[in-house]
């Protein structure tokens, strides 16, 4: 928003005194997660369902999805996230996969989902390992979406590059994704964005080259 950290911090005091936003201190050092309240969702006019307070075990991936819309926001892209892809039905698709026990099923949405022209992209933030057959279902899942024309590509965002070596593979297995399967690393995107709001980078255009669609 082109805001100075100090002009930042002073916004976010006035949201929480007003009751529209709450803080959620993370571990020492990590800093806060900031979430929109039931006042402050409603003072927004967006038809959305208020999160609940994060539990420890969903910080990463929630400061994750955050510094991704940031990166999004950043470039000017169109985007819904993760409280407006719950809300959408048609991003709701069904796993099958077979563990070493047995046969299993779960719904799975992608954790936000961007646009370029009029294409739609899913975004996956993938911080914990997956068992191998669930991370091949995620993808066949995309790659159903891509064959039926509801996305044009897909973006995993990685907490390492043991993950990006994990999702290519998986890729691999699944489908010849080609140019419609794009990697990134976390702390990548997280100094792309940074380094856009820099005072050097700030009237810089920056463009997010999205999977290509055809």
């Amino acid at each position: 928003m082109g805001w100075s950290e100090v002009a930042t911090r002073s916004h976010a005091r006035r949201l929480e005194r007003e009751g529209w936003l709450e803080r959620s201190p993370m571990t020492w050092g990590d800093g806060s997660l900031f979430l929109a309240t039931r006042k402050g969702v409603l003072m927004l006019g967006v038809p959305l369902i208020p999160a609940s307070t994060p539990a420890p075990t969903c910080w990463a991936h929630d400061s994750a999805c955050a510094w991704t819309a940031a990166w999004l926001t950043i470039r000017g892209r169109m985007f819904l996230g993760q409280r407006e892809v719950l809300g959408r039905p048609e991003w709701s698709g069904q796993l099958h996969w077979q563990d070493r026990n047995s046969f299993k099923r779960s719904g799975h949405r992608p954790d936000l989902v961007a646009w370029r022209d009029s294409s739609r992209f899913a975004i996956e933030v993938e911080l914990a390992g997956k068992s191998r057959p669930r991370l091949d279902a995620i993808l066949k899942l995309h790659d159903d979406w891509i064959r039926s024309g509801q996305i044009g590509g897909v973006i995993y965002i990685c907490g390492n590059e043991e993950g990006q070596r994990r999702v290519a593979r998986s890729a691999q297995r699944v489908a010849p994704f080609g140019h419609k399967l794009r990697l990134e690393l976390l702390d990548t995107i997280k100094q792309e964005t940074i380094a856009a709001r820099e005072p050097s980078g700030a009237n810089a255009r920056f463009s997010l080259p999205l999977p290509r669609s055809r």
